[in-house]
């Protein structure tokens, strides 16, 4: 097999790694946080609809997510996240 293949390959399943654990990571905060069950919670699912969250909810949520994380989300851009996927990507790529 071509190494550069391989190389790349390899690079690919750790970005793979990373997408999961900073899913799993966020299943967990928004669970802990809207108190609702982690199988509840999909890309698609939407904060107010889907898990119920209110206005303070999401912000106990965003702020939840800034310390553990370790990013800082502006004001503006936490209120354009409408599902857990607005939320994901933001935070992906901060962390790069």
């Amino acid at each position: 097999m071509d190494e550069k293949f391989e190389i790349k390959k390899e690079s690919e399943q750790s970005d793979e790694k990373k997408t999961d654990e900073l899913f799993e990571k966020m299943k967990k905060l928004i669970a802990e946080k809207l108190e609702v069950d982690e199988g509840k919670i999909t890309m698609g699912a939407s904060f107010r609809g889907d898990l119920g969250a209110d206005s303070l909810d999401t912000y106990e949520l965003v702020y939840a997510i800034e310390e553990e994380m370790r990013i800082n989300i502006p004001d503006e851009k936490a209120n354009e996240f409408e599902t857990v996927k607005d939320a994901y990507e933001f935070i992906k790529s901060q962390q790069k």
